[in-house]
């Protein structure tokens, strides 16, 4: 039922991104923040990355980048958070603050010069940011 309903609702996302998209538009920007089982999904993947990734202490954070002139920042207060950036391409730029307890994001940038700045504040949010530029 989550399955059918996620693969749905990217569909849907997709179908608005690619109507609303002008071919001359250099990015795209898609933010997930589900909740519920959904949610619990999605914090128990960005925890079980970070376990294979020995990604330790209070807070988890990963930063991983391919290409050049690639920036990334996170910023933790509180206990339990987790957060991954991961670029893949050039000049991509993202910041990620979190503080509180429990928050889980990723932050999925492709193709060239991209930008997020989230901010996660309180207790158990979730959320997926997937961008690509060309």
């Amino acid at each position: 039922m989550i399955t059918t309903t996620l693969k749905a609702g990217l569909v849907a996302a997709a179908l608005v991104i690619a109507a609303s998209t002008p071919a001359s538009a250099g990015s795209f920007t898609f933010s997930l923040t589900p909740r519920g089982d959904s949610a619990d999904l999605i914090r128990s993947g960005l925890q079980i990355y970070g376990m294979v990734n020995e990604v330790q202490g209070k807070n988890h954070a990963k930063v991983k980048q391919k290409g050049r002139n690639n920036a990334a920042a996170v910023k933790q207060k509180g206990a339990g958070n987790y957060g991954l950036v991961y670029q893949n391409g050039n000049a991509h730029r993202a910041t990620l603050d979190q503080g509180g307890r429990n928050n889980a994001l990723g932050v999925f940038q492709f193709g060239r010069a991209t930008n997020a700045n989230v901010v996660q504040r309180g207790r158990g949010d979730v959320g997926l940011v997937f961008q690509g530029g060309w």
